[in-house]
């Protein structure tokens, strides 16, 4: 054989690499962790919306104007700043075409969120806030039902558990005046408002449900202007069915407030709607459960209530489901059982 000692290295070095690369054992571990944050970050926008919702419920509560006046002013206010951000942004504001399944869903959200925005307010006006939260937070069991009915969605065991003793713990962090009689507190929770509160209930479901199946396609911007140009209707049409006037508020700290529960309003629905659209209905929507937390904790703060063993019961129950849920997402406990 005549070749040469340099064809021969020069033969390899075409061939085969000198040195052989590969991802390293921190990337992977970075990759992962990446992943991690991303199936858990929808779980945490959600329940940071629930923390701004519970401070706007506490501070509609605590503002001397009628229910209907709220609304219509928390979306006087909150109807400007989205626009700002819209413009900011770049996102186009024109009206989608309702004649379009994908935007048939769009509408469907605007309009069921609109209505359950308000109509939460009215009825945590005319009801303890505990029983309020309480019923309406119970959505997370609608949703997760409706959207394994209507978008087919995987139901596991899990969700089913964790929905379960999550409404449990509602039940007893709250101890809705319905089930609970309270003599020291009586004709808080009639059964006429308990069960306008459980319709605005899984009215909120079927929004969420809306959210879901709309997906990325509509930029979550026009969620929130659409949402609260209804808001301001449905606070249009309050006043005159209860015989009120819609005035200013006199009093400078509710016009921070107003102002403050408008920006909130804004912020919290997006994070919501940008929630929903990158995590299942069921998973997400359980994570509103903290708003009954938050209320349970603003309560105290705010109206001097003392808690007893049964609201601790049930605060560990609402805590246990949400982190339940974000296990199932980390790692699948549900070992494939679905519904």
């Amino acid at each position: 054989m005549n070749y040469s000692i340099e064809e021969e290295k020069g033969s390899g070095s075409e061939t085969t690499p000198l040195l052989q690369t590969g991802p390293t054992s921190e990337g992977r571990c970075g990759l992962r962790l990446k992943e991690s944050c991303k199936k858990v970050l929808p779980l945490l926008m959600v329940s940071g919306a629930g923390l701004i919702f519970s401070i706007q419920a506490v501070l509609s509560k605590l503002m001397p104007i009628p229910p209907g006046e709220y609304v219509f002013m928390e979306a006087t206010f909150n109807i400007p700043f989205c626009l700002l951000v819209c413009f900011h942004s770049g996102v186009n504001i024109s009206p989608p075409n309702p004649l379009t399944r994908k935007n048939g869903w769009f509408w469907g959200r605007v309009i069921f969120g609109g209505l359950a925005s308000g109509g939460k307010i009215l009825v945590v006006r005319n009801m303890n806030i505990g029983d309020a939260t309480a019923i309406i937070f119970s959505a997370p069991i609608w949703a997760g039902l409706l959207a394994r009915i209507i978008l087919k969605e995987k139901y596991t065991i899990v969700n089913l558990f964790a929905a379960i003793f999550g409404l449990v713990g509602i039940i007893l962090i709250a101890k809705p005046g319905i089930l609970f009689h309270d003599v020291s507190n009586p004709g808080q929770s009639t059964l006429p408002w308990a069960c306008a509160t459980l319709g605005v209930s899984i009215i909120a479901a079927v929004s969420y449900v809306c959210v879901r199946a709309t997906g990325d396609d509509v930029h979550p911007m026009n969620f929130v202007l659409y949402t609260a140009i209804v808001e301001l209707v449905c606070g249009l049409l309050i006043n005159p069915a209860m015989k009120q006037a819609i005035v200013l508020p006199p009093c400078n700290w509710v016009r921070g407030a107003l102002l403050a529960c408008g920006v909130g309003a804004t912020v919290a629905n997006l994070l919501i709607v940008r929630g929903l659209a990158l995590e299942n209905s069921g998973p997400a929507t359980l994570m509103r459960n903290w708003d009954t937390v938050y209320a349970y904790i603003f309560q105290i703060i705010f109206f001097s209530v003392t808690p007893d063993w049964i609201s601790v019961l049930g605060a560990v129950l609402i805590v246990s489901t949400a982190l339940l849920q974000g296990i199932d997402r980390l790692v699948d406990i549900s070992c494939g059982i679905s519904f």
